[in-house]
């Protein structure tokens, strides 16, 4: 079967866009992408949380930080756990050390100066437990943890490279129960034993001070960095941080003798290293998925925009020359169509838009005024064609192949008459 020419029927797009199953996955790779990219956004802080037992600010188990982390924020501290090297403290944001290992007195060398530069206050919470392997059954919580030696704990002390810290010596005594006061408010502090003391010393300044020694104390002296000591970690870790008035006694410390408006948790020193950067956090989890779906998007829009997707459609094939075989042509596609009526109304729509378009009228008149401008263009032209009746003519054909003449008959008018309106009078059109 012929096709119509282009003239008559516009040729349908077949450059570019995908086939039905094509779209189809495109369509689900998107929502897809679009649900994962949602859920990211509520759990991806769960997603990047990481399973650790031992004394950090992610660690959920007795010895851990993070309800510290999580009582500060709470509290209108902006808390952060760092991760890379360096940043964020400063004047008003003292830098916290907790629980340090002796082993590693580079690094904490590199923070006491990091501090010292930027006029930080450095918080030192000196280690106690030696953890245990993490428990079969909740990884997340240490299986036992044992006693570390008061010497061990000084080495960790030293190893910040502080001259008058050198000779503070570490005490240990039965259960703690001390009061500490800030500006007329008393916070009763309780330690399960054994509890973890600094010794009276000459290069100490008292903060908290109970009648075993010191509970937190400040290094003596005007040399920068101000450095304060708290001596027993469960003061403030997951464990100890509930009891008595401990929660209220390390907020008082922060707020009132730190001044602090942020506190910046030093994790390096636990082995939570991240390189900063733009490129670095992008390639890193969760945000390298939303890299990943920004390529697919990408890709889906490149795929669609190019020349032709999939092997080319067989060409048409070739049409006998002639007017009177291109109007044969289109009589049989609306005859054998079976919908011959509609066929040629949209035959009709395409014609005049096509000549109203050859004479420059506005695209978006509506069809009414569009017909009448037509129609006295015709008439100016000295054509006597009516376009009112041919589009009624149109409407009154009957239903299914039985208007298949008459159709004919009215789309060898419609060509005649455009033919006459675009390119003249011509012997035997």
């Amino acid at each position: 079967m012929s096709e119509p020419a282009p003239e008559i029927v516009e040729p349908p797009e077949i450059e570019g866009g995908f086939s039905r199953r094509t779209l189809g996955w495109v369509i689900g790779c998107v929502a897809v992408s679009f649900v994962a990219a949602i859920l990211l956004s509520v759990y991806g802080r769960d997603l990047t949380s990481r399973s650790t037992p031992e004394a950090n600010t992610f660690s959920y188990s007795a010895v851990g930080h993070h309800g510290l982390v999580q009582f500060l924020s709470s509290m209108g501290l902006g808390v952060v756990s760092r991760q890379a090297p360096a940043g964020g403290v400063g004047p008003g944001r003292p830098l916290v050390v907790a629980e340090p290992d002796s082993s590693d007195s580079a690094r904490l060398k590199t923070l006491r100066e990091e501090a010292r530069d930027r006029h930080a206050i450095l918080v030192i919470v000196l280690p106690k437990w030696v953890p245990g392997p993490p428990d079969e059954k909740k990884p997340d919580w240490l299986s036992k943890v044992t006693l570390m030696s008061p010497e061990r704990v000084e080495l960790a002390l030293r190893a910040f490279g502080d001259g008058e810290l050198k000779e503070v010596k570490v005490e240990r005594a039965g259960r703690l129960r001390c009061t500490a006061e800030w500006e007329g408010s008393e916070a009763v502090l309780d330690i399960a034993p054994p509890a973890q003391l600094l010794a009276p010393s000459p290069d100490l300044e008292p903060v908290v001070q109970c009648p075993e020694g010191y509970l937190i104390a400040r290094r003596v002296g005007k040399p920068e960095p101000r450095t304060f000591v708290i001596a027993d970690p469960d003061l403030l870790n997951n464990q100890g941080l509930d009891r008595g008035d401990n929660a209220e006694g390390i907020y008082r410390f922060f707020t009132h003798d730190l001044a602090a408006q942020g506190v910046v948790f030093d994790e390096t020193i636990h082995g939570f290293n991240r390189v900063p950067g733009l490129l670095a956090e992008s390639l890193r989890f969760p945000m390298v998925l939303g890299v990943l779906q920004s390529l697919l998007l990408l890709g889906v829009v490149l795929w669609a925009g190019m020349g032709r997707f999939g092997k080319p459609l067989p060409a048409a094939p070739a049409l006998g020359a002639g007017k009177e075989i291109l109007i044969d042509n289109t009589a049989k596609l609306l005859v054998n169509g079976g919908y011959a009526g509609d066929s040629l109304f949209l035959y009709f729509r395409q014609v005049t838009r096509a000549v109203a378009a050859h004479y420059f009228l506005p695209p978006d008149l509506p069809e009414a005024e569009r017909l009448a401008r037509l129609q006295r263009i015709t008439h100016l032209h000295g054509l006597t064609w009516d376009l009112a009746a041919l589009e009624r003519s149109i409407h009154q054909l009957p239903d299914g192949r039985r208007g298949g003449d008459g159709a004919a008959r009215i789309a060898r008018r419609l060509y005649d008459w455009r033919m006459e309106m675009m390119n003249g009078n011509r012997e035997g059109s």
